[in-house]
């Protein structure tokens, strides 16, 4: 038995559809993908006119009153309770979890003030496991336990097809891109890495129907 999940299934990757409506589970994606922020940090105006409701001149600060803000921005527009919140961001590989649902375009909102299709994919953010030199950024047991499916958050992607190094897609750092800004790659996972994937996801989030997960996380570990 091999050790490691690329081993068992090779290919990792097939090629696939880039047309929208081909848009599935598995299917890998580059988009722009933010840092999920530690500390709070927001966007506000040095120059602020109260009695227009125009300002400028934005600079990033910890204010203390976040989400509290006496006035409301005119121009560019935000409620009190809204903040332009500081976030960093890099365009990455992404696995497409959920493409929007074409059933939510037939409900009818005229006159209605909230929306009910916002064409939002749910992904899962892959982060790269070694530098461009092949130089691993983790503990080599640490990779070694997600090759064997050691973590039900974490998923090995070996270096091929879209993917340009060793990497791993994290399932606690799932993001919701909108449609438009994602960009197929023309690769998916496999039938077979999806499956094991599919199963990891809903064991994750629900701990349920793992199953396939967790059958080839035994099978790797023995």
């Amino acid at each position: 038995m091999a050790a490691f999940i690329d081993e068992v299934f090779d290919p990792y990757y097939v090629a696939t559809s880039k047309k929208p409506l081909d848009y599935a589970f598995g299917q890998i994606f580059t988009a722009p993908a933010y840092y999920p922020h530690q500390k709070l940090e927001v966007w506000r105006p040095k120059n602020f006119d109260a009695k227009l409701g125009l300002a400028s001149d934005f600079s990033i600060t910890t204010a203390g009153d976040a989400f509290r803000r006496a006035l409301p921005y005119f121009v560019p527009p935000l409620k009190t309770s809204e903040e332009f919140i500081t976030l960093k961001a890099k365009p990455r590989p992404v696995i497409l979890i959920q493409p929007p649902d074409p059933v939510l375009l037939q409900i009818k909102t005229t006159g209605y003030s909230a929306k009910v299709v916002r064409h939002l994919c749910p992904v899962a953010l892959v982060y790269s496991a070694a530098d461009g030199a092949g130089n691993s950024k983790f503990p080599p047991d640490f990779v070694d336990r997600v090759r064997r499916l050691e973590y039900r958050q974490f998923l090995f992607l070996p270096k091929g097809g879209p993917i340009l190094v060793d990497s791993i897609a994290r399932l606690d750092e799932i993001q919701s891109v909108a449609e438009n800004q994602i960009l197929p790659t023309g690769f998916a996972l496999t039938e077979d890495v999806r499956e094991v994937f599919r199963s990891q996801v809903s064991f994750f989030f629900t701990g349920l129907s793992g199953g396939e997960f967790a059958g080839w996380a035994a099978l790797l570990k023995a």
